[in-house]
């Protein structure tokens, strides 16, 4: 994801020089240099140092040692006052107050859950922070997150295992259903690239529609389902499968794992 975060970044017009990215492995820094051209360190107190807008993009777990090593250099107090840093953290899982609870008080944070289209600037992240939290701090996270994709803001932390069901694990529920498109058009006999093309042109289509218009997805599809047509036959044949229940089901499943991992 923070591959993904930064990759969207520079395509909509932030500089590779102004982002400093650490990371503990030379094979990865090196990568993120071939890949990106942006700043890289291995030290993340020195990156930290210099940074107005931190992204913490590590595994959940290693966030807790993250925090204590950055804490010291966070609370630094220059000219009699804290400067004010903005922490923007990816971290699935993690509750406000379990990250909030490991920082100085100086530190603005933002919980964020980007999503993989970010990659290419049409993400979508939810973000959420406690009604107390600085005005700036939130204007500036919505405006970097903004960069690669839209924004949702969270009235309650509870509903961000939510947005990871409906957002964050939702392109692969796309990918599966298109996989298995594609995988029936060539068992009906069209040639793999033709199957890919209708499949992807069709779905972006689809999508392009929905985000167009203001009738809503149900009346949408009725347009396209004519009465005792082969749209028809489909829609049944989904609706004989309870389709409903299945997205249903594998989404209290995302969202149920989403809690767990929020549990520890």
């Amino acid at each position: 994801m923070a591959s993904a975060i930064i990759r969207g970044l520079i395509k909509h017009g932030h500089r590779s020089a102004h982002i400093l990215v650490c990371a503990p492995s030379q094979r990865t820094r090196s990568r993120l240099v071939q890949d990106f051209n942006v700043r890289v360190h291995s030290d993340n107190s020195a990156a930290v140092a210099f940074a107005d807008i931190i992204i913490l993009a590590v595994k959940p777990f290693i966030v807790p040692l993250v925090c204590d090593e950055l804490r010291p250099l966070l609370g630094q107090v220059n000219n009699g006052r804290s400067e004010q840093k903005l922490l923007i953290s990816i971290a699935a899982g993690l509750t406000h107050a379990s990250i909030s609870d490991k920082l100085p008080q100086n530190v603005q944070l933002v919980c964020a859950m980007p999503n993989l289209p970010t990659a290419i600037g049409k993400g979508l992240t939810g973000l959420f922070v406690p009604g107390h939290l600085d005005r700036q701090a939130v204007d500036d996270a919505e405006q970097l997150m903004r960069a690669v994709g839209d924004t949702v803001w969270l009235e309650d932390e509870q509903q961000m295992a939510s947005i990871v069901a409906t957002a964050g694990s939702s392109p692969a529920y796309f990918f599966l259903f298109l996989e298995a498109m594609e995988k029936a058009a060539i068992a009906q006999g069209l040639p793999a690239k033709t199957a890919s093309k209708a499949v992807l042109q069709s779905a972006m289509g689809a999508v392009s529609m929905a985000m167009a218009s203001k009738e809503g997805l149900a009346n949408l599809r009725h347009q396209v389902t004519s009465p005792k047509g082969t749209t028809e036959q489909a829609v049944l044949a989904f609706q004989h499968g309870d389709l409903d229940a299945l997205v249903a089901r594998a989404m209290d499943s995302a969202a149920r794992r989403a809690k767990e991992l929020a549990l520890g």
